[in-house]
């Protein structure tokens, strides 16, 4: 099989068939596998220029992608290996080494970006040096490089190409019905609820979110949801997007405030994800807020807070908030105490999003949002300013009033004065009263 590989050149006509079919048999393996084969770099100076030891081996390097092409496949292995193009990318690590990456796919992402320099992760199988001078440069085989961008989620080590596995649908409709069989007892070609639950293909996507909020410290993400509203200039997130337009939000960081109505434990009983990422459970929370219009945001998160246990039923209520990245819209069995116009049969869509912990409200009197409330407490603030304006007016207003009345007071008995001064029985000028000294 690697046989036919010659070190020092780049891929051969010859090699492009061996390419093609590792291309097309890669996306079989497993993340399980891939964590248990992958296996570091070697010294490349030091294999050169024989490679022949490394081929086939599952190797795992970090970097930088810099450059991608997209590779066109010839027509007659198009129809035989269903595949229509892949890509080449070119990958340097901190190191300085740089590598010669082949994949089915690139992150989605990537092909809109004008200039790339994004952190991934390549798994991938090796396959020869493509150069050995002036240095050697490694030649990978991926099904897709990792991508971890410079945010939040980057950081916290998610891998946001698995973002691209996970379907989204805009739906104008709060419930879904599934497909009935036909009269002939026949199963429905395509079942409408599909996009919509946790599927094979998001699950990697699910759980690699839940292992990368848990590596946050504790409430580091609801402090900075607060600090990107600061910097927005907004009071509280808004679930309309969630609802409304869920292509624009995925991987979006919203931190929401409201009641919850029902929260679950949810066991992990896949042995790899337990070993994997430790994961051997978490919570669903099925929150309502002010602006939901009684439809739930569901959250999967992995701690709860102090005190509050999973339940259930009308009389079940407890104030949170809430931070967590937007995943899908998702599907879930309705209750009828908390959904009682449910259709027949329907499964409730909502959005879901992953966080790592729920925080107790320290107000349980309410369900308000600690946006309304300050809201609220603005508003008193402005009603006051008001009326102490209002009480000031009034107060000079009658200031003035006593200020003209006075002035009206003192007019009037200067007034008076001058009349008796100008009176001559009452002059004081001396007389001659006839007796004279």
């Amino acid at each position: 099989m690697w046989e036919g590989l010659e070190d020092g050149r780049p891929l051969q006509p010859q090699e492009g068939e061996l390419l093609l079919r590792l291309l097309f048999h890669i996306r079989m393996f497993q993340p399980t596998e891939l964590e248990e084969w992958k296996q570091p770099p070697p010294d490349w100076n030091a294999v050169s220029p024989d490679s022949r030891a490394w081929r086939g081996k599952l190797l795992e390097i970090e970097g930088t992608a810099t450059k991608w092409t997209q590779v066109p496949v010839p027509q007659e292995l198009t129809e035989r290996l269903g595949l229509e193009h892949y890509y080449s990318c070119r990958v340097v690590t901190d190191q300085d080494a740089e590598y010669l990456v082949y994949a089915r796919d690139i992150p989605r992402a990537w092909k809109t970006m004008r200039q790339l320099r994004e952190k991934t992760v390549i798994r991938g199988l090796f396959l020869k040096l493509a150069e050995t001078h002036p240095r050697p440069v490694p030649t990978l085989v991926t099904a897709r490089p990792g991508w971890f961008p410079n945010n939040l989620l980057g950081r916290l080590g998610m891998d946001c190409s698995l973002f691209d596995d996970v379907a989204l649908e805009t739906s104008p409709q709060r419930f879904v019905a599934p497909q009935a069989p036909s009269e002939s007892g026949e199963e429905p070609l395509s079942d409408p609820l599909e996009k919509y639950r946790l599927t094979g293909k998001d699950r990697e996507c699910f759980y690699q979110l839940l292992a990368a909020v848990d590596r946050a410290e504790p409430g580091q993400l609801l402090r900075e949801a607060q600090a990107e509203l600061a910097r927005l200039g907004q009071s509280t997130f808004s679930v309309v997007p969630l609802f409304n337009d869920p292509a624009h939000q995925q991987g979006k960081l919203f931190a929401l405030y409201g009641t919850a109505r029902r929260i679950e434990k949810v066991s992990v009983e896949d042995a790899d994800i337990r070993k994997r990422f430790g994961i051997d459970h978490y919570y669903t929370i099925y929150l309502f807020t002010d602006d939901s219009q009684n439809y739930p945001i569901v959250f999967c998160v992995r701690y709860l807070p102090h005190g509050v246990l999973p339940g259930e039923g009308p009389g079940y209520a407890v104030n949170l908030a809430v931070a967590g990245f937007f995943m899908k819209t998702w599907a879930f069995r309705p209750q009828a105490a908390l959904s009682p116009n449910t259709p027949r049969n329907a499964w409730q869509l909502a959005p879901l999003l992953i966080g790592r912990e729920a925080v107790r409200l320290a107000t349980e009197a309410s369900a308000r949002r600690v946006g309304t409330v300050t809201t609220i407490l603005t508003s008193v603030v402005v009603v006051v300013v008001v009326l102490i304006g209002i009480i000031v007016w009034w107060f000079n207003r009658q200031d003035k009033k006593r200020e003209r009345e006075i002035r009206q007071r003192l007019f009037s008995e200067s007034s008076q004065t001058e009349c008796s001064s100008s009176d001559p029985g009452s002059s004081n000028v001396p007389t001659n009263d006839g007796n004279a000294d």
